[in-house]
């Protein structure tokens, strides 16, 4: 029930942002009205001149072929034939250049708005990075063009030419408009059907992924562990491989969407015929019911040449109807930077150099929602030093060792690392990190030790797993440290499981080493042993370890306590 009642948060959570995103983009309709009107007007104009156009061709088939009139007869026709051929051209040309303004105009205004945002948000620590700010302005921005140019003037105009349309064919045979009129919204319902079709053949292709999703599930639970020990690129790459070999599988799912189109135009297709049939047997004296005993050649070629022309805007519309989803999708990350909050000045003041320690941070803040976790917390740690990190449950010691390590980015201030500011990825790869619940993946220990990586030896693995102590039960083992274990350690203790991250930690060989409570939920006698390995594996290494533990409280140099968001 907990998990449903979330699913359904989550649900609601996503359609009132779609909602809010769907508002945002209606804004802009309001700002671009002039343009779009005439994109609009320019439509209807096409729509009539395809009306005259039909007719005219219509008068000149019955003229030569019933009538057997000269051609040189119908000059007049031909001529105006002509000019509204040239007609339409021009319109399609004006509606498409309309289109691509109306486009340009609003990237532009859309992209202004965006560096004057990020102007005043640019050296606070919320900014994005500069790739994401590039993409979101470039691509992000972009991606917005074929809504403008496309669906929007597409969905008022559907709303006008199907109805001149079917207005001129009942004029002209009242019985082949209602056939139009019940066939047009066959497009849009069966769109729909289809789309459940490809909704419900995915599905079906998920149960045959299954079997994979153990081992994604396994990697992505043991994400951070990865990253803080460089494996995350190796470990990407390999998820890479394993997904290349689902794509055939994948892209069969995907053709029955693909398809949808094909499906669209037969049953539009179905339509145009059942006219062309009404209108042949009329012709053939075959039909003695509705307007189709009196109807002529011109009639009759008038409503043909219009039937496939009604149907042309409804086709459009579910073609570009994937430009809404995308623009929307585009909106969601737009607005993430257009809604963010200003800072003040006050944080643009140069950054202070941190004196030579270890590990040191400078004011961090971090917020979580509307909830302040660090206010201003100032911490070093000297070369070598043993500190253990104090306070109670919810006092942000986890916030604090997380953004230390590199796992979070901090909402203000500095990290340094030997007297240098660095960003996460490097302090990812200059400190290691022991938590409470260690990821452990399915496979080996020694494969659990070195995280998969090629460039750690065997004798490295073994090594580090007599000084962590991993050797103590390994060796009892039938494959010693290739024997199996199961996902997340199943089958391991949790004293056990520790020194293998323990051992994660030595392999790494980093200078400073930040352990997050891996004494908790541990016997006394696991708790003792696990310490002396600590103490006995990192001698010669910097270590803040949180706890509050007075076993390992009274091992340590120097202790600090944090209490509400602050060093105390």
């Amino acid at each position: 029930m907990k998990n449903s009642s979330t699913h359904n948060v989550d649900f609601q959570r996503h359609k009132q942002r779609q909602a809010y995103c769907d508002e945002w983009l209606k804004s802009w309709e309001k700002t671009l009205k002039k343009p779009l009107r005439r994109s609009v007007l320019t439509g209807i104009l096409q729509t009539l001149l395809i009306i005259i156009q039909a007719w005219l061709l219509a008068i000149v088939l019955h003229a030569l072929v019933i009538e057997h009139k000269n051609i040189v007869a119908l000059s007049v026709e031909l001529s105006m034939l002509l000019v509204v051929f040239g007609l339409r051209s021009l319109c399609i040309y004006i509606f498409q250049m309309q289109g691509f303004k109306l486009a340009a105009s609003l990237r532009l205004r859309l992209q202004r708005q965006l560096l004057d945002k990020l102007d005043n948000t640019l050296k606070t620590t919320m900014r994005p990075s500069s790739g994401e700010t590039v993409n979101i302005i470039q691509n992000h921005a972009q991606a917005l063009d074929d809504y403008f140019q496309r669906y929007l003037p597409q969905k008022r105009l559907v709303m006008w030419a199907p109805l001149l349309i079917v207005s001129s064919v009942f004029y002209v045979n009242w019985l082949v408009g209602i056939i139009l009129l019940v066939t047009g919204p066959l497009v849009p319902v069966f769109m729909i059907l289809i789309g459940m079709g490809a909704e419900s053949a995915s599905r079906r292709q998920f149960v045959q992924m299954s079997r994979m999703s153990g081992y994604f599930l396994d990697r992505i639970q043991g994400l951070e562990t990865l990253k803080l020990f460089g494996q995350a690129q190796a470990e990407l790459a390999r998820i890479g491989e394993i997904s290349a070999q689902f794509t055939e599988k994948t892209m069969a799912v995907l053709s029955i969407a693909f398809l949808s189109s094909a499906v669209l135009e037969f049953f539009s297709a179905v339509a145009v015929a059942l006219v062309a049939v009404y209108v042949g047997l009329g012709l053939l004296g075959l039909v003695h019911f509705g307007p189709a005993e009196n109807i002529t050649l011109q009639q009759a070629l008038f409503v043909l040449l219009l039937a496939p022309e009604y149907f042309l805007p409804l086709r459009q519309l579910a073609a570009f109807y994937h430009d809404r989803a995308q623009a929307l999708a585009a909106a969601d990350h737009l607005l993430k930077i257009l809604d963010a909050p200003e800072f003040p000045a006050h944080s643009e003041a140069p950054k202070k150099r941190a004196p030579a320690s270890a590990l040191a941070g400078d004011r961090l803040c971090k917020h979580y929602d509307d909830s302040l976790i660090l206010d201003q917390v100032n911490l070093a740690i000297k070369p070598g030093e043993k500190v253990v990190l104090m306070g109670e449950s919810g006092a942000g010691k986890t916030t604090l060792l997380k953004l230390l390590a590199g796992l979070d980015q901090p909402d203000d201030g500095e990290i340094y690392v030997h007297g240098q500011s660095l960003d996460r990825a490097e302090r990812l790869a200059k400190i290691a990190w022991v938590g409470q619940q260690n990821a452990l993946f399915s496979g080996r220990i020694a494969d659990n030790i070195s995280l998969f990586d090629p460039h750690i030896s065997p004798e490295q693995i073994e090594r580090a797993a007599y000084a962590a102590g991993v050797m103590d039960f390994a060796q009892a083992l039938p494959d010693k440290l290739h024997s199996l274990v199961g996902e997340n350690g199943f089958g391991l203790s949790g004293g056990q499981r520790q020194r293998i991250a323990l051992a994660r930690a030595f392999v790494k060989n980093s200078d400073i080493i930040i352990l997050d409570e891996p004494t908790a939920h541990l016997d006394p006698a696991t708790k003792q042993a696990l310490l002396d390995v600590i103490e006995q594996l990192f001698a010669a290494k910097t270590i803040l370890m949180a706890s509050h533990d007075s076993m390992v409280i009274q091992r340590f140099d120097r202790h600090i306590r944090l209490q509400n968001g602050r060093i105390t």
